[in-house]
């Protein structure tokens, strides 16, 4: 399984960690009380984050997907389309 990640950048401000595809307006004046243009003059411009997909994939490997809510009955069950048919009838 291949995993492909998007350019992805992180803010400029020294203590800040914050990533994304971009920074946004909303996350320097939220996050630093400051325009983006100020914040890119005064720290620089965002830089660009490699990631190493060997390693990514490496890290999935032990990943469990999450269970199912319901798994107490198949959906298709009689049981299940009986309670369906009361919950439409408002039994």
């Amino acid at each position: 399984m291949a995993v492909i990640f998007n350019t992805t950048v992180r803010c400029p401000y020294p203590t800040c960690g914050h990533t994304g595809d971009v920074i946004t307006n909303n996350h320097c004046r939220t996050a630093h009380k400051m325009e983006r243009k100020e914040l890119f003059g005064e720290f620089g411009k965002p830089q660009g984050i490699g990631y190493d997909p060997t390693a990514v994939n490496k890290n999935l490997e032990r990943h469990t997907p999450v269970q199912r809510l319901n798994n107490g009955y198949p959906s298709n069950s009689p049981y299940a389309k009986d309670r369906r048919t009361a919950r439409n009838k408002g039994w």
